[in-house]
């Protein structure tokens, strides 16, 4: 018998598909759809076998189907089969959802009806979410940049893999956090690696393609450790080649650095999880932040973060720009 759970968390889902138990109804929901899609293409290839998908088994599109085509085809009985599944997937672009609350107050037990919506819009303000909640519902939220790392050390373990913190930070900054981009990333790298189960940053930088030595990554590496010969070295880089190392972007990340920086100076003696949580990293991080605080005073700090700023309005033309060649140059003196 199917467990029916309002609001319950990847892993207890996909633990009761790996036991077989299955809802008659489905809502995939929320911001983060690599989760969503992952339940989805379970459901879709697990619950029925190939030889009764085809009379059994239908996938319909929110932009091609109305609601009262998908109760008939919900209160269709399955043919030479335990159940049928029902598939709606982009559900989000579906009108007219109350014809669904008849069906979902008594839903057929021999069907396996599945709504994958993009978002949530206005779907939680409607009768039928309530109906819905009956059931299975999961919402994916987006995996907040500060836990990414925490994220992909996660799913490195369960591929039996891993890598230091360095690696992880590298990962997470070249990559962002469309865990879709990810996972495809590290992908590649697992298909490189033969046996060997530990990826360095030699690893990351040659599968994913990242140039590690000028990076913005690197760069606040550099200035976390004051490590002035490589500030140099990096922001001497970008200068040379500002069409592919746009100084917006630059000041950008460094902007961000910075004010974390500031933010975790009244706060240094904190644990490394409360200072985490303050100044929104995950606490693998958290180091780099109270290395920088070593070689920059928050009067320093202080005085970077005005100077970005006018870097910032003078590199888009706000104000006065000398070229960004010149501008890297400011920056430089700036930070060292």
């Amino acid at each position: 018998m199917a467990k029916q759970t309002s609001g319950m968390s990847f892993k207890g889902l996909m633990t009761e598909l790996d036991l077989k138990h299955y809802s008659p109804v489905y809502t995939l929901c929320g911001d983060e759809p690599y989760f969503n899609d992952k339940i989805c293409d379970r459901l879709e290839a697990e619950i029925l076998n190939d030889a009764e998908k085809g009379f059994n088994q239908s996938v319909f599109y929110g932009k091609d189907i109305d609601t009262l085509s998908i109760v008939s085809a919900a209160k269709r009985y399955p043919m030479m089969a335990e159940r049928q599944v029902v598939i709606i997937k982009e559900a989000q672009y579906l009108k007219n959802l109350d014809v669904l609350n008849p069906y979902l107050e008594n839903p057929l037990k021999s069907t396996v009806l599945v709504f994958l919506f993009r978002g949530n819009g206005q779907l939680k303000k409607t009768n039928t979410f309530k109906l819905l909640s009956k059931y299975t519902v999961f919402e994916s939220i987006k995996i907040p940049d500060y836990n990414l790392a925490e994220w992909i050390e996660g799913y490195l373990k369960e591929k039996g893999f891993k890598t230091d913190t360095a690696g992880l930070q590298l990962i997470a900054e070249s990559c962002g956090n469309d865990l879709s981009t990810v996972e495809n990333e590290l992908k590649k790298i697992f298909l490189n690696l033969g046996d060997r189960k530990s990826i360095s940053l030699a690893d990351i930088e040659k599968y994913i393609g990242i140039s590690k030595e000028y990076s913005v990554f690197e760069l606040q590496n550099a200035i976390a450790r004051n490590d002035v010969r490589k500030i140099s070295k990096i922001i001497n880089f970008f200068a040379s080649d500002t069409k592919n190392n746009s100084i917006i972007m630059v000041i950008s990340a460094l902007n961000t650095f910075f004010t974390k920086v500031y933010m975790a100076a009244p706060n240094s003696s904190k644990s490394d999880a409360e200072l985490a949580s303050i100044i929104g990293v995950s606490p693998y991080f958290v180091k780099d932040f109270r290395n920088t605080l070593k070689y920059y005073s928050p009067a320093k700090v202080e005085h970077i973060l005005h100077s970005l700023n006018t870097l910032d309005l003078r590199s888009k033309g706000i104000m006065t720009n000398t070229g960004d060649e010149n501008l890297y140059k400011e920056l430089l003196i700036t930070l060292v």
